[in-house]
């Protein structure tokens, strides 16, 4: 397996951890304000299982977990299955962290038993702006990943996927949930520039969520 690109050690990407993180291109959805646009389109694949390999030995010390992220990683299952089941075996005291937007619960499902945090985004109640997948599919996701220890659900303050009017029916969507993140948009000049909420805004909206869920992270 290989993958586009590769962060050698990342302090933010698998909280309270130090991480190496792997991103895989291509990706099912077509996000207005996708953090790594260049990784919508398969793109050529540079960074192979050894020198991933390579780096964990060397870097043995210092790395706790391997964070992949994409692009949407689950594309790619075919590979990247056998990639993690490696890197497990390899480098059992390595964890291992899977961000999702959450298109597929079957074969998120199959990572399960062999990754340790998983992340997954709800980006909006209404997927058909920007993708193929329903709401039911992302929610299938969502119930699943629940069920698992470590987990995420991440949701993207970007108004025109979330509305004022969404707010409560997407933390009802939420409950449950060990730890929900909400994360501040960032516009960027001649790609995406639609005005972000308020801090004001982000902050009532969590502590809507904060009614249905264990933990609720606010990242500006």
């Amino acid at each position: 397996m290989n993958f586009a690109g590769m962060e050698r050690v990342s302090l933010v990407d698998y909280p309270g951890k130090v991480a190496l993180t792997l991103f895989t291109s291509s990706c099912n959805f077509d996000c207005s304000y996708c953090h790594n646009p260049e990784l919508k389109e398969m793109v050529e694949e540079k960074v192979g299982q050894s020198e991933v390999f390579e780096y964990l030995d060397k870097r043995a010390a210092l790395i706790d977990a391997v964070v992949i992220t994409g692009g949407e990683p689950t594309l790619r299952a075919d590979d990247l299955i056998p990639f993690v089941e490696s890197l497990k075996a390899q480098f059992p005291a390595v964890l291992v962290k899977l961000d999702t937007n959450g298109w597929n619960s079957d074969i998120l499902r199959e990572f399960l038993d062999i990754i340790d945090y998983v992340a997954v985004d709800l980006k909006s109640l209404d997927y058909e702006q920007f993708s193929t997948v329903n709401l039911k599919q992302i929610q299938k996701s969502i119930e699943l990943v629940k069920t698992f220890s470590t987990h995420e659900i991440r949701i993207t303050m970007f108004p025109p996927y979330v509305p004022e009017k969404d707010f409560e029916e997407l933390a009802r969507m939420c409950s449950g949930a060990s730890l929900v993140s909400v994360q501040q948009y960032r516009p960027v000049a001649g790609f995406c520039e639609s005005p972000p909420y308020s801090d004001s805004v982000l902050g009532q909206f969590a502590d809507l969520i904060s009614g249905y869920v264990q933990n609720v992270s606010v990242r500006k």
